[in-house]
């Protein structure tokens, strides 16, 4: 029987996400300024947009849809997880447990080459006590388990200068095959995939197109997400050719930030703020 999607689930989606444009410019926002990135750098790390573009879409009041690819490269260059980008100014509901000056320190952490992160990491627990490190170590164990390890990390850190025009055709042909595979293998119609994306029928189509690039808002990751209750949208990059490493990242990420912030949650509230001011000291060498 094919997959069906209610009106009210429908409803659900458009509310929740709403105001998805003016969120991402904030997310993508605060951590620039929290990188301590200028425009301007941030501008040579790609080729394919101007800096005045890029400012237009870190402005919230700008009217125009964030393309998803865009928010994907944004992402992969500032090192940090694209679902963070989702929160706006409720970051730190992403970062649960966490005050501003630690969610300003994980913006930053995703810079750290293996061997700098893991060092940090060392330099944390030495601070928790025997029955904390046991837990932690049995937390690293069920994360290689879900995510693969992680020691190929310093390979997946993006070009100098990455093209955006060549990401977007990679990034789209991986959505176009992946998508169709998800959905024949679900047994869900093109229709009701299109209402729950907030796509038309023929928007599906360009989307299920692996031959011809187009651009689509980024609020269709988070449908596909929230209207399917997957606990991941990775697999979506996983047929990336030209750039396969985003998609390896993208599964670093969500392995180095769980360990992170699982560290950090268990660090004595007397030290937490000299532990944080370290992580964001040695972040700097990075940006």
């Amino acid at each position: 029987m094919p997959y069906e999607v209610s009106d009210k689930e429908i409803e659900y989606l458009d509310e929740m996400l709403k105001d998805i444009n003016g969120d991402i410019s904030v997310s993508m926002s605060y951590v620039r300024r929290a990188q301590g990135l200028t425009f301007e750098q941030l501008g040579e790390k790609f080729s394919g947009i101007n800096v005045s573009t890029i400012k237009r879409y870190m402005q919230q009041s700008y009217p125009s849809i964030r393309p998803i690819h865009l928010v994907a490269a944004m992402s992969w260059v500032m090192m940090v997880p694209m679902t963070s980008f989702y929160y706006g100014f409720r970051l730190k509901e992403y970062y649960r447990g966490m005050d501003d000056d630690a969610v300003q320190a994980l913006m930053c952490v995703g810079r750290l080459p293996s061997n700098q992160f893991e060092h940090i990491v060392s330099l944390i627990r030495n601070l928790l006590d025997t029955d904390q490190n046991q837990h932690i170590s049995s937390y690293c164990k069920d994360l290689e388990s879900e995510f693969g390890s992680i020691d190929n990390y310093d390979d997946l850190f993006p070009p100098q200068v990455l093209d955006l025009d060549a990401f977007a055709m990679d990034y789209y042909r991986s959505i176009a095959i992946t998508v169709k595979i998800f959905r024949e293998k679900n047994d869900i119609t093109k229709e009701t995939i299109a209402r729950v994306l907030g796509l038309s029928s023929y928007q599906y189509d360009l989307l299920e197109d692996q031959y011809k690039t187009t651009s689509f808002p980024v609020a269709i990751g988070f449908r596909v997400k929230l209207g399917f209750k997957l606990a991941s949208h990775v697999n979506f990059t996983s047929e990336m050719r030209m750039f396969p490493e985003f998609h390896e990242l993208r599964k670093a990420q969500q392995f180095r930030d769980a360990l992170i912030i699982e560290v950090l949650r268990h660090v004595p509230a007397k030290h937490k703020p000299h532990v944080i001011n370290l992580l964001l000291e040695i972040a700097k060498i990075y940006i």
